[in-house]
């Protein structure tokens, strides 16, 4: 409405994420979304900033980043938020949701594997790069004919639950990601954030499965270091993709979770220029992100759940999946 304030609007953005998205995942993070929505001092630190920088994921790790601990329920949290504040709102205006979670790319594997080989792949929002690297891994995806594992046994694992064909592993000739604040797997500080963006289970304790598969792809990253250019999406990535152009038959543009946080008209901007690219675009985002993903989306009328990611081949579905790497359902096209 318009006189709704901007309080007001905050306040509805988080209860949403609450219902949505903590009750489902962080029982934690669904209480301190909804203590916060309460709190009408909160609400009016929080109105001055970007709706970027308002965004709940942000906030509540940047919390967590500035000491507050996940083990405590709002009601004793929330004097701890109110008195480290300064530092929470420096670390949203500095840092950004860069979840860099490896499992995903069990999901994005049978994308990958469905175009012309070897792959050039482009990611766009690398972060740290942990995503840039699929043949360091091995996969195993649990499936109605039982499990089947992909890769070399010895590599580090990740599972996924996978309704579809299994995919061939995709060859990867060459790799390199784009970041507009890259993250250095040499340093702690940045590890850290990564951890702290690993949101906590149950009363808040910590996600030791996610946990140990982030440090086992910044052990890759350490080891084998990945190639992450600093740049904005809409001036980085055809520098990069013209690079990429004659190192395979096929050049991948991807990105996982990026575009909810970039403004409409940039997220517009970038969809016009992966049309007019000859660079493959794989999409893996929240439903309502790519507009004209999701209507075809809804003429297939696949079913999809409110926390859903759809990953789509030039804004075309492809699969519906799990945000974080959990699943993988592959569409009928």
């Amino acid at each position: 409405m318009e006189d709704e304030t901007a309080e007001a609007v905050i306040a509805t953005r988080w209860l949403w994420f609450a219902e949505v998205e903590g009750d489902l995942r962080s029982p934690r993070y669904a209480d301190w979304a909804r203590g916060l929505a309460g709190d009408e001092d909160l609400l009016a630190r929080l109105a001055p900033l970007t709706r970027i920088e308002q965004q709940p994921n942000l906030v509540l790790s940047a919390m967590r980043f500035a000491g507050v601990d996940p083990l405590l329920p709002w009601t004793w949290a929330q004097a701890v938020v109110h008195e480290r504040w300064d530092a929470i709102e420096a670390c949203v205006r500095t840092r950004r949701t860069q979840t860099n979670e490896a499992r995903r790319l069990a999901t994005l594997l049978p994308a990958f594997a469905s175009q012309p080989q070897p792959l050039a792949i482009v990611e766009v929002g690398a972060s740290m790069g942990l995503c840039l690297q699929p043949g360091r891994w091995s996969y195993a995806y649990e499936t109605a004919a039982g499990e089947r594992v992909l890769g070399d046994p010895a590599a580090p694992r990740l599972e996924a639950r996978l309704d579809g064909a299994v995919p061939r592993m995709p060859d990867i000739a060459w790799s390199a990601g784009l970041d507009i604040h890259p993250l250095s797997a040499a340093s702690d500080d940045d590890v850290r954030w990564l951890e702290t963006l690993i949101w906590p289970i149950g009363d808040g304790e910590p996600n030791a499965e996610r946990l140990d598969r982030l440090h086992a792809a910044v052990a890759i990253a350490r080891a084998h270091g990945p190639t992450v250019r600093d740049g904005d999406l809409l001036d980085g990535t055809m520098a990069l993709v013209d690079e990429a152009r004659d190192r395979a038959a096929t050049t991948v543009v991807f990105h996982t979770a990026v575009l909810a946080y970039v403004a409409a008209e940039g997220r517009a901007a970038f969809a016009e220029t992966m049309r007019g690219s000859d660079a493959t675009w794989i999409s893996n985002e929240g439903l309502g992100v790519l507009p004209e993903v999701r209507v075809r989306l809804d003429a297939l009328d696949a079913g999809p759940g409110a926390a859903d990611f759809c990953i789509a081949v030039d804004e075309q579905p492809f699969a519906l999946a799990d945000a974080h790497g959990g699943w993988v359902r592959l569409l009928e096209r």
